[in-house]
């Protein structure tokens, strides 16, 4: 049992800060960007074709981390453009065109083959039960409480934060007080893109790093951000860390290991269906 919940820690770190990342997008924005993960991945791939090409890791790595920022940007821009007054579910519906479309072309720029990555972290930071935890480990989860302190002090102390509520709760308003919040908007989309990108340069070396496998983080990101109702950093966090135990426990499981992959997806079932409890009992009575 240790040992599985040590080994989940990264799959945790990772699945908290991408659910952070989908919490705050929704919180600033009004958008649930199910395409974060597909565009962390092509940062991914940008750096993988560049050090196959020669150049040093950490020139590649920055490289990838840009071209999520300005992958991100484009899909925001589009968003801030065209759908900034549509209704959530119309910009959830945009998300996930944007999502399969960044899949295909991806596929299209860099073939279905996965990669054999490198991983500067591989190094062990610490032995615990016998499980080697590499430095990627602590480094995931830093990053998603670093993630998790700075989206609430940039929600709650700063005035960039209170603009961006505005025009996610009230975009029309917004807009004839004359408050310039596009521009922002997509400088947060950038942001949140090159942040993608980075999580999964330190995860995509030690899972399965094919496009499509990598993008299906989406999954149990969202799991983790509906914990806390894709409004509470704190449940995102704690439900991102939970989730990645509970996927490392039943990995040590010979008898329950091929059930691990359906976790995130009952997970979504189950707390859906506990937020339409109320609604379902007042029908019912």
């Amino acid at each position: 049992m240790l040992q599985g919940l040590l080994s989940g820690l990264a799959a945790g770190g990772t699945f908290a800060a991408l659910g952070l990342l989908l919490t705050a997008m929704y919180r600033l924005t009004a958008t649930v960007n199910l395409a974060v993960a597909a565009i962390g991945v092509a940062g991914v791939y940008v750096m993988a074709a560049l050090t196959e090409s020669g150049l040093p890791y950490g020139v590649a790595a920055a490289a990838g981390v840009a071209a999520g920022a300005l992958l991100s940007a484009g899909c925001g821009a589009v968003m801030v453009r065209w759908f900034a007054a549509g209704d959530a579910q119309t910009r959830t519906a945009v998300s996930i065109a944007q999502l399969i479309g960044i899949i295909a072309l991806a596929y299209i720029l860099f073939g279905d083959t996965p990669r054999v990555l490198p991983n500067p972290a591989s190094g062990a930071a610490a032995e615990l039960a016998g499980v080697v935890i590499t430095w990627a480990t602590p480094a995931l989860l830093a990053l998603a409480a670093l993630l998790g302190g700075g989206t609430h002090l940039l929600l709650t102390r700063t005035p960039l934060g209170l603009r961006l509520r505005a025009m996610a709760e009230r975009p029309v308003t917004t807009e004839l007080l004359g408050i310039g919040t596009r521009r922002p908007a997509v400088v947060l989309w950038a942001a949140t893109g090159g942040l993608a990108a980075l999580v999964l340069l330190l995860v995509a070396p030690v899972r399965s790093s094919d496009i499509l496998s990598l993008s299906m983080l989406i999954v149990p990101a969202c799991a983790a951000a509906l914990v806390g109702g894709l409004t509470r950093l704190s449940g995102a966090l704690l439900g991102g860390l939970a989730l990645g135990l509970l996927e490392g426990v039943l990995a040590g499981s010979a008898a329950l290991r091929e059930y691990r992959d359906a976790v995130p997806f009952a997970a979504i079932l189950l707390i859906l269906m506990w937020t339409r409890r109320r609604e379902v009992w007042d029908a019912a009575r």
